[in-house]
């Protein structure tokens, strides 16, 4: 198969899997958000928080180093294999002996048994992650796809099972070791492909990939604070209920992220490694990528902003109608937070690992204390001053990151995320002037939203040619 062939087919794939796994996510937040409260939420927010720093260090970096390399030797492999797997036991064991520290910060103990059980999730993530990275470097997506969405759909029904039974905050800790537990079995089952690793650990054969690792450790610890500072300060100042409330809605920005942005990231990554010593072909690729992940992006946050009460209500339920401002704020935030996405691909795909890290440093004098003193005004002070921050970094991310890289020029960089923003602010007011009179929230979430998708889709194709033509390209592939 041809390198487009492959791309189309990656792409189809990583499609279906976030698309399958997203909607199981939106519907297990719908359902148990019913047998669930917001402390429930807050507290697994608080669990979670700590967790993704340790997450940081699952692999070392390594899954980046190993698809920025082409070539690598089964000793190598090895090597690196059973390097993860230590790591893998050593976070465990870590999570679990700062687990009081943890609950001492948040003034919470209910997370020590939390944090300890989902701990043991580092080490069988680690058993089975190079098997998936290997598959995603050949751009072989399909395994790995029905590997996402088969675990994705054990840990939905272990959620709803466990919520049935009234465990409370259990149920989500019991959903995501069974998601992991099930995502390492299979990926052994049908990713192996007759490789076992050798009984060997060289410090020779890892270290080109610990020292590439390192800097994108270095690289995701300083990007992650910058993320996560909200949710620090939030659990510190305004307590497990208030940050449910603010939580939930925050994630299901990311879900929706998670869910549109691999899709094309997850491919671009391998894709634009493949091709780094072509200057031209890397900034083509890397443009469309942001086109794509903008076309995509816009429409829906601009639909969740707009018709924000409609969906917390049909969603959360009664008890959440509190989340719907912020909603509104935070889809904004998810937004602008998107256009910037497509730059990691083009970074680690080049291998400019330094750079990013670089510039979250950078970023690191800026965010937390401009979120922290947004913290003064409550969550919504918070997610404003991350509007704000997202907004201002837009030109200076460009300038600092895009162009030295890729040599695009700020006009078409902007270009790419305009446009289709334009589109959907047009197409989304439309659609909520159609329904302007209709009282039901099903039927104006409904309606509104498939009028304000007519008229995006309309307008994309007068204003937005590339990504009608991109999907078009995609269709014929799909049936060839």
């Amino acid at each position: 198969m041809t390198l487009a062939g492959k791309t189309y087919s990656a792409a189809r794939w990583t499609t279906a899997s976030t698309v399958a796994r997203a909607g199981l996510q939106l519907l297990q937040v719908a359902v148990l958000a019913r047998f669930l409260s917001p402390a429930d939420y807050g507290l697994m927010a608080m669990v979670m928080v700590v967790l993704s720093y340790a997450g940081l260090f699952s692999d070392m970096g390594l899954g980046t180093a190993i698809v920025q390399r082409q070539q690598i030797s089964h000793e190598e492999r090895s090597s690196l294999y059973w390097l993860s797997v230590a790591v893998g036991v050593a976070l465990m064991l870590v999570i679990m002996a700062i687990s009081p520290l943890a609950a001492m910060f948040f003034k919470e103990p209910r997370i020590i048994p939390l944090m300890i059980l989902v701990a043991t999730n580092f080490l069988v993530i680690a058993i089975g992650q190079q098997l998936r990275t290997d598959a995603e470097k050949s751009l072989n997506f399909r395994p790995v796809a029905l590997i996402e969405i088969g675990a994705a759909t054990v840990g939905f029904a272990v959620a709803l099972f466990a919520a049935w039974l009234n465990w409370g905050v259990y149920a989500l800790v019991f959903a995501a070791m069974a998601s992991a537990w099930l995502t390492m079995v299979m990926s052994w089952l049908f990713l192996a492909q007759g490789w076992r690793p050798a009984w060997r650990l060289h410090w020779g054969e890892v270290r080109w990939f610990v020292h590439f690792g390192g800097g994108m450790v270095l690289n995701n610890l300083i990007n992650h604070v910058n993320s996560t500072i909200d949710l620090i300060l939030g659990g510190r100042m305004l307590g497990a209920g208030p940050l449910g409330l603010y939580s939930v809605p925050r994630n299901l920005m990311l879900q929706v992220q998670g869910m549109i942005n691999p899709v094309f990231t997850r491919v671009g990554f391998p894709l634009i490694a493949s091709i780094q010593h072509d200057k031209k072909r890397v900034k083509q690729v890397y443009l469309k990528t942001m086109n794509l992940t903008a076309s995509v992006n816009a429409p829906v946050y601009v639909g969740m902003a707009l018709f924000a009460p409609e969906i917390v209500l049909l969603l959360f339920g009664p008890n959440w109608t509190e989340s719907a401002p912020l909603m509104r704020i935070l889809a904004l935030w998810g937004l602008l937070r998107s256009f910037g996405n497509p730059a990691g691909s083009l970074l680690f795909g080049l291998g400019h690992v330094r750079l990013a890290a670089k510039w979250n440093a950078s970023l690191l004098l800026i965010i937390p204390p401009a979120v922290g003193i947004g913290s003064l005004w409550g969550a919504a002070g918070m997610a404003w001053s991350m509007v704000g921050l997202m907004a201002v970094l837009f030109i200076p991310g460009w300038a600092f990151l895009i162009k030295p890289t890729c040599g695009a020029g700020l006009l078409e960089y902007f270009r790419q995320v305009a446009v289709p923003t334009a589109c959907s602010i047009v197409a989304g007011l439309v659609g909520l002037f159609a329904v302007s009179a209709i009282d039901h929230s099903l039927a104006r979430l409904l309606g509104g939203l498939l009028a304000a998708l007519l008229v995006y889709l309309i307008l994309s194709r007068f204003f937005n040619r590339e990504f009608c033509d991109t999907l078009a390209q995609a269709a014929r592939a799909g049936r060839a």
